[in-house]
C-alpha cells in the first residue's frame, strides 16, 4: 500500500470504523438522537450537536486548504448552536457530516504521493500534516462524544456509570 492510500484508509477508519483504537466519529454518534445531541450534559462543555457541526466546519476547511482555496472557520461556524434542534435538523447535521467527509476523500484521492510533503500554494502546512490532522481531529471528538454519551446515560438513569 502506498502512503496516500494509507492516509485515505486512516481518514475513512477514523470517520466510519474498523479502527483498532475504539469508536470512529460516526460510531460514537450512533444512537445519539436530537434530544441527547442538543443537550449540554456537562456544564461548560459543548453539546454533541455543536461538536458535530464543528467537525463539519473543519472538514470543509481542510478540503478547501488542500485545494489551495481560502476558508476561514469563524466563531459562528466553529461551534454553532442548533436553532430548534428537532429530528429533521439532527439528520441534516449527520448528512452534512457525511457529505463533508465524501468531499474531503474525493480531494485527497486526487493528491499524489509526491505532493504529500509539499505545501498547498499560499500555505505553510504540508499536505500530509492536514491528512494526519483531520484523523486526529475526528478521533479527539469521537472520544469527547463517547464521554458525553456516558454523561447522558448517567443523567437519564439517575445513577452512576454502568
Amino acid at each position: 500500500m502506498n502512503e496516500l492510500a494509507s492516509h485515505l484508509k486512516q481518514i475513512q477508519r477514523a470517520f466510519e470504523g474498523e479502527a483498532w483504537h475504539g469508536p470512529s466519529l460516526m460510531e460514537a454518534l450512533d444512537g445519539v438522537d436530537c434530544h441527547m445531541a442538543k443537550r449540554h450534559h456537562v456544564q461548560g462543555v459543548h453539546s454533541i450537536w455543536e461538536i458535530a457541526l464543528h467537525t463539519v466546519a473543519w472538514k470543509r476547511a481542510v478540503t478547501h486548504w488542500l485545494e489551495s482555496r481560502e476558508f476561514t472557520v469563524d466563531e459562528a461556524d466553529n461551534f454553532p448552536k442548533p436553532e430548534e434542534g428537532d429530528d429533521a435538523e439532527w439528520e441534516h447535521v449527520l448528512n452534512a457530516l457525511r457529505v463533508a467527509q465524501a468531499e474531503l476523500l474525493a480531494v485527497v484521492a486526487r493528491l499524489t504521493n509526491e505532493k504529500l510533503y509539499q505545501s498547498p500554494p499560499g500555505r505553510e502546512t504540508v499536505y500530509s500534516d492536514y491528512l494526519f490532522g483531520i484523523v486526529h481531529h475526528d478521533l479527539y471528538h469521537a472520544g469527547q462524544i463517547s464521554l458525553l454519551k456516558k454523561a447522558a446515560q448517567v443523567e437519564f438513569s439517575g445513577g452512576g456509570i454502568k
